[in-house]
């Protein structure tokens, strides 16, 4: 059983590895130091990265019930990444100190953010999919509720392992990084 927590954390850590909008997003609340905002998106995303692996750990039962999920939880994504871009194309102003309160109210949506975009993510229930199958077939998961629980811990705790070691070393060296953050200027 052990063996599946180890393999879970692995293969979590290894797939959020692949940049994409969720990490873009981290680096950009790192680089402006808005670490609980970072927490939170990291959050978020282990949140919807659970549910696809959930889903992956339970293709055997069902696989019409998961192309169900993609398909609404891919359009219901790429819509929200849609409006969000859009939001921030539209929405670009010069910097401001804001106050406490308004740092806190802006943290609240980060979270459902990170769930959206990680729900919204294609690739990585295809990825997952694959990957888990090949686990069952070569014996490291199995059909036991124990292994596939604490792969499934493994596997947010992977993937919150990355998410958590590249923030903290974009926050050590956003000094560094200020002029690189491209258009993303606040």
């Amino acid at each position: 059983m052990i063996v599946s927590l180890l393999v879970g954390i692995a293969t979590g850590f290894a797939m959020a590895i692949p940049p994409g909008p969720i990490n873009f997003a981290l680096f950009e609340k790192c680089i402006h130091g808005q670490r609980r905002a970072a927490l939170r998106l990291a959050l978020g995303c282990v949140t919807g990265d659970t549910f696809y692996c959930l889903m992956a750990v339970i293709y055997h039962l069902s696989a019409e019930l998961l192309t169900l999920v993609k398909q609404v939880f891919s359009g219901i994504g790429g819509l929200f990444l849609i409006v969000l871009g859009i939001h921030y194309i539209l929405h670009r102003h010069k910097p401001h100190s804001p106050s406490l309160a308004e740092t806190d109210a802006a943290h609240q949506g980060h979270y459902y953010t990170g769930v959206l975009m990680a729900l919204s993510n294609p690739f990585l229930i295809v990825v997952l999919l694959a990957v888990t199958e090949l686990y069952y077939s070569i014996g490291v998961l199995y059909v036991d509720m124990g292994a596939n629980l604490l792969f499934i811990l493994g596997f947010q705790a992977g993937t919150f392992l990355w998410l958590r070691l590249i923030g903290s070393v974009v926050s050590l060296n956003r000094h560094h990084l200020v002029g690189f953050s491209g258009g993303i200027r606040r």
